[in-house]
């Protein structure tokens, strides 16, 4: 196996071996425009391509020091990590955080990662947990799986007559920005700012892989999704409602329409993100979003972990304590705006 950059002219060749949207080329694009460096390798067995990812370095400011993700990428083994390591260390990196897209059902069980050199990591970028729903499974199987409250609520908003529609044009993702960052306030959330999410935007809308549903009540917009597809797979990212109307469900018949899209498409797969785990409290924080996402009758997946390669181990406690202080600052500051 031989493990080396990926070259700009080979941008297709490594899109066709990444299965998840955030290890696209296009995704690498929008985090350089960000202002990160990447990196991009590719996996070979002689002349073939057998897998491939970006290694995102974000630049701690007048430290010289960096911090290393490769979220969603492949299974992690110790060629990879070899091949990391070196990287890291020409990019100063005080550590590269994995978070492998690889997750089973719950119930069974999990065999840790046991690499001398990962520690598992303080604080995850994803919600370890997901329900996966199997598109492969006709309508009539899906709306069966699903609780039974969720099935009445889509007839619900059905008798009130919500309009759901599919839009990629620019206009619709400023009616979803705006409701997004609504509920972000109401709530109390920390979210990037509108600038970055437009930025994404424009960079994913030229690929197809982004898609916008609105659901509308009375020629009002009550509720707003942005999805993507890859492959065969389509995902859940942002969600979000205004606090008005809501008996007559929207986002519940505006959920089970992206599912009838992906079933459209021929996906096999709906990825829903993120949600917490199956002890989940109503005191949670995110208990509201995973009981809607569980209705649907997805399997709950749990990834297999964040884990964290130390590259610099006394920089590494230090950066840790200050970013636990940094993320209560910002989550105290969006509750106060709220």
């Amino acid at each position: 196996m031989i493990i080396r950059e990926i070259l700009p002219t080979e941008k297709d060749l490594y899109n066709s071996v990444v299965t998840h949207p955030i290890q696209t080329w296009e995704w690498g694009e929008f985090q350089i425009g960000e202002g990160h460096q990447i990196v991009r390798l590719g996996v070979f067995d002689k002349d073939k391509i057998i897998s491939a990812y970006t290694v995102s370095f974000h630049q701690i400011p007048k430290i010289g020091y960096s911090v290393g993700t490769i979220l969603r990428g492949p299974k992690i083994n110790q060629e990879m990590l070899s091949a990391v390591t070196k990287i890291a260390k020409d990019h100063r990196a005080i550590f590269v955080k994995f978070e492998p897209d690889e997750c089973r059902q719950y119930q069974n069980p999990l065999e840790s990662l046991n690499y001398q050199s990962l520690v598992v990591s303080p604080k995850v970028a994803f919600y370890p947990y997901s329900y996966v729903v199997d598109l492969t499974k006709t309508e009539t199987e899906l709306l069966s799986l699903m609780h039974p409250k969720t099935r009445y609520n889509i007839r619900v908003a059905n008798r009130y007559n919500v309009k759901v529609e599919h839009r990629t044009d620019d206009q619709a993702f400023e009616i979803y920005l705006k409701i997004l960052f609504d509920t972000t306030k109401r709530q109390g959330f920390y979210l990037h700012s509108q600038n970055y999410h437009r930025r994404q935007w424009e960079i994913l809308k030229k690929t197809g892989m982004a898609h916008i549903f609105l659901a509308s009540y009375q020629d009002q917009v009550l509720s707003a999704f942005e999805v993507f597809t890859l492959k065969d797979r389509l995902f859940y990212p942002y969600g979000a409602s205004l606090d008005v109307n809501r008996q007559v469900m929207a986002p519940t018949l505006l959920m089970w329409e992206v599912i009838k899209f992906g079933k459209s498409l021929g996906l096999k797969t709906f990825d829903m993100w993120g949600s917490l785990g199956p002890d989940a409290k109503e005191t949670d924080n995110g208990y509201g979003f995973s009981r809607f996402k569980q209705g649907y009758g997805g399997q709950l997946m749990k990834f297999v972990g964040t884990y964290d390669l130390v590259i610099n181990s006394q920089l590494y406690k230090l950066y840790n304590l200050i970013d636990l202080c940094r993320w209560k600052l910002l989550r105290l500051k969006a509750k106060i705006l709220r």
